[in-house]
């Protein structure tokens, strides 16, 4: 019988320096006062659902490996928020064609990131907004980022199929037939008062892949 596809979405999450409160939180979170990264990642296979939070990328992602009996996913998602991804909406002219759209997409990403046309990786979708006109949907990076995380992923045995900016959850919840808001909370920062130990042992569903 074939493997049940085992799809991974997987991403940094940039923690307040005094977001735990508590004497065990990571030590890194008392060292500065710098937002200190960690990793999350949710793996879907079959009808199951299991998500992790780490320190580091490599003992989270071999662990949700054991968990699912199933080394190399189907599928892999890096999800990106700020501060690495800039998202916004570009207001389209009745009269631009498809290159007018594009070229305003890149102009208007190079100028909120401070970065070169020519350095960033940039990707938008056409919608109608609720008041009938088009708005082209921006998200962008250096693409200096995207490569550094891709040879990361490499390392580990992974290649990202897309990279997803935060705000598209709902989107790849409803294509990989997810509930709503399990994305959200598999990546959410920790609570208010939230010991460290709680936030990075808490996963969805005791059951694994």
């Amino acid at each position: 019988m074939p493997a049940v596809s085992l799809r991974f979405v997987l991403g940094p999450i940039f923690i307040p320096f005094n977001a735990f409160t508590a004497p065990c939180a990571v030590s890194a979170v008392n060292s500065n006062s710098s937002p200190v990264k960690v990793w999350a990642a949710l793996a879907v296979q079959h009808a199951a659902v299991l998500y992790r939070r780490a320190e580091n990328l490599a003992p989270l992602m071999a662990q949700l490996s054991v968990d699912c009996l199933q080394a190399k996913p189907h599928s892999t998602i890096l999800m990106l928020d700020s501060p690495e991804i800039w998202a916004g909406d570009v207001h389209c002219q009745a009269h631009w064609g498809p290159e007018d759209i594009e070229a305003e997409c890149w102009l208007e990403a190079a100028t909120a990131l401070q970065w070169p046309v020519a350095e960033l990786a940039m990707d938008f979708e056409v919608r109608s907004s609720l008041e009938g006109h088009w708005l082209a949907q921006c998200r962008a990076c250096p693409q200096s980022l995207i490569e550094a995380y891709v040879a990361q992923l490499k390392v580990l045995g992974l290649q990202p199929d897309a990279i997803h900016c935060a705000s598209q959850m709902d989107e790849l919840e409803e294509a990989w037939g997810l509930q709503p808001g399990v994305m959200a909370e598999a990546f959410r920062l920790p609570c208010m008062d939230e010991l460290a130990s709680h936030y990075f042992n808490l996963f969805k569903e005791n059951k694994a892949c």
